[in-house]
């Protein structure tokens, strides 16, 4: 730190803290944006981050400027995306048991309601992370076509028996930093399940079991028939039934950019869309998106919105 940037910054802001910060400044100047919305997109008090950037915060930035770096790197991102991936607390769930189950080598169970925003969590850890591999379960699904499925996907193999293919899998997969993330894991039937603990056990390598709230009810009973999944389970938190109001401030905010919104606005958003992170996306958001116009975002464009063109009851 040089004298000059030494003196402007308290004792406790290491030079990091303070490069983040004319980041930032810079950042917000850019894009136009206010230290609220981006305070919201990092999902901190609007006060904490006025306070680092001032150099009055009372600890360490260090933690909270982690999270805004994060939030500007999401947000340049995924610029004009319907969906971004912000790191709204399912987002986080999922990429840690992703991260859990590949450094341990076992399974993760992670369970959620429809629309909690799981799958896209997940889809995104296996987009950024090498050597993930995401099958989305079927019904129809058999032990066969799983293991040629993964047979293409792991070792680019057409043809061959199914124990050929299999032991190839296997072989391609062993004593690696490989993850297989299972989707839509509640449709899976016992003899799948076997198949999935086998190369488990065989490969070394890690699980992720992904599906609704059924999951864990296969799943838990103990001693029943997934006990050997169940044994072998080292990160399993509880179901997860709604995304939380800072996860729907957060959304918002990036869905709209550098336009701040108002606090009534998001309320009256999450209010409508029951903790759903699909319906404040894909239903709320891409309908004001798409017959906002010229009018203001405000509560009664809202409910104009989520009236006429969804045709949900009125909140207020």
């Amino acid at each position: 730190m040089t004298e000059t940037t030494a003196t402007r910054w308290p004792a406790h802001y290491s030079a990091a803290d303070a490069a983040l910060i004319e980041r930032c400044q810079q950042w917000i100047a850019d894009r136009a944006y206010t230290q609220a919305a981006l305070a919201r997109l990092a999902r901190i008090s609007g006060s904490s981050l006025n306070q680092i950037i001032k150099g009055v915060y009372a600890t360490s930035p260090t933690p909270l400027l982690a999270k805004v770096e994060s939030a500007m790197r999401h947000a340049d991102e995924t610029n004009g995306q319907v969906i971004a991936p912000v790191e709204t607390s399912v987002f986080r769930l999922a990429h840690i048991a992703c991260d859990m189950a590949r450094r341990y080598r076992n399974f993760a169970v992670l369970s959620a309601y429809v629309g909690t925003g799981k799958t896209f969590a997940v889809r995104h850890y296996a987009a950024t992370h090498p050597n993930t591999y995401i099958i989305e379960a079927t019904p129809t699904m058999t032990p066969q076509s799983l293991t040629k499925l993964l047979a293409r996907m792991v070792a680019g193999l057409e043809k061959g028996s199914i124990a050929d293919k299999f032991d190839q899998v296997v072989a391609s997969l062993k004593n690696t930093d490989s993850l297989i993330i299972v989707d839509e894991a509640e449709t899976l039937t016992p003899h799948q399940l076997h198949t999935i603990r086998r190369i488990r056990d065989l490969a070394n390598i890690g699980i992720v079991l992904c599906g609704t709230e059924h999951l864990s009810g296969i799943i838990k009973p103990a001693h029943g028939q997934f006990d050997q999944i169940r044994s072998r389970t080292g990160f399993w938190p509880e179901t997860v039934r709604a995304i939380t109001a800072d996860d729907a401030a957060a959304l918002v905010q990036s869905a709209f950019g550098a336009e701040e919104v108002a606090d009534d606005v998001i309320a009256r958003l999450y209010t409508y869309c029951k903790g759903s992170a699909r319906m404040l996306v894909e239903g709320l958001i891409a309908a004001i998106r798409e017959f906002r116009q010229s009018r203001p975002l405000d509560v009664k464009l809202v409910d104009a919105v989520a009236k006429q063109a969804l045709c949900l009851q009125s909140v207020a």
